[in-house]
């Protein structure tokens, strides 16, 4: 099947664009098709929902990871010229080739414009703006020296969702559960108790040197393991800058389980280790494994 030069092939979740090849889970693929049918057009989340989640409705966030998944895969795959791009307050809409080099070819004639009679307005205005330019530069300075005032203190708030496997290859109860656990962070980062960032773990880096990198203060990790015959979901929550798994918890994927107060009880740990203000270890605290502060930070992340 042929949309808009994009090849979806329904029987393995793959879509072929200028000789790429996409490999999608389902979610994804029945995304992907439904903004390559609306033409260019944007495409609302009820309608987004409607279309992809069918009777089982999505929420925004739900359908703001699932967008992120999509644009994963397709950078992956190598795939150039195709773009998933969210409209504020509307949608999102597919960008194919022409119609993006359009856009960006058509905009720079008025930025140019928009340039020269900003020049011509600043030159006019000489004698006004250097007092405004003065005021700003004192307002800078101000808020320089509140920042870097010894009384203040910094808290990091910035959590990692990690997995073993790469996020639009996980399937079935898996998929669920992880779509369930991002759902409830990213309804948490929206009541700002915690800072949500997009990072995966790189093949080849230490999980420390990464942690600096990417100012993490917690990472959960989401492990997919097969033992025995038996797939299991292993969630921790990890202290980065010494990869000390602080929690872990398995659920069989085949059980019954009930995974909500697990959920809700790792959320707790989170929300308790961050507001402790404890996390910014010393160099004491980072190197001693026996220091009094590693069982505290269990403590807190077990929810006790």
């Amino acid at each position: 099947m042929s949309v808009n030069t994009l090849e979806f092939n329904e029987l393995n979740h793959s879509v072929v664009f200028k000789g790429s090849v996409i490999s999608l889970n389902p979610l994804s693929f029945k995304l992907l098709k439904a903004l390559a049918d609306s033409n260019g057009d944007i495409l609302s989340v009820n309608a987004i929902s409607a279309m992809v989640w069918g009777d089982r409705s999505a929420s925004a966030e739900t359908i703001k990871q699932r967008v992120f998944v999509l644009r994963k895969a397709i950078t992956e795959s190598g795939a150039n010229g195709l773009t998933v791009q969210s409209v504020r307050g509307e949608g999102y809409r597919l960008i194919i080739d022409d119609a993006h080099e359009k856009v960006t070819s058509t905009s720079e004639p008025v930025a140019l414009e928009t340039n020269k009679y900003a020049f011509v307005a600043i030159k006019k205005h000489k004698k006004i703006s250097l007092p405004i330019g003065l005021l700003f530069l004192a307002i800078i300075g101000f808020f320089f020296v509140l920042k870097t005032s010894p009384n203040a203190t910094y808290v990091n708030d910035r959590i990692a969702l990690w997995t073993n496997i790469k996020p639009h290859q996980l399937t079935g109860t898996a998929l669920n559960l992880y779509t369930n656990w991002n759902d409830k962070l990213l309804n948490e980062m929206k009541k700002n108790n915690i800072n949500l960032i997009f990072s995966e773990k790189q093949q080849g880096v230490l999980v420390p040197v990464q942690a600096r990198r990417n100012r993490l203060a917690l990472i959960s990790y989401f492990e997919v393991l097969e033992k025995n015959e038996k797939h299991f979901v292993n969630l921790s929550i990890v202290e980065p800058r010494t990869a000390t798994v602080l929690r872990s918890d398995s659920v069989e994927l085949a059980s019954t389980f009930d995974s909500e107060s697990l959920l809700k009880s790792h959320m707790n740990g989170i929300t308790k280790l961050l507001s402790s203000n404890k996390l910014n270890l010393t160099k004491n605290q980072k190197e001693n494994p026996k220091h009094r502060i590693w069982p505290y930070l269990k403590a807190l992340a077990n929810d006790q």
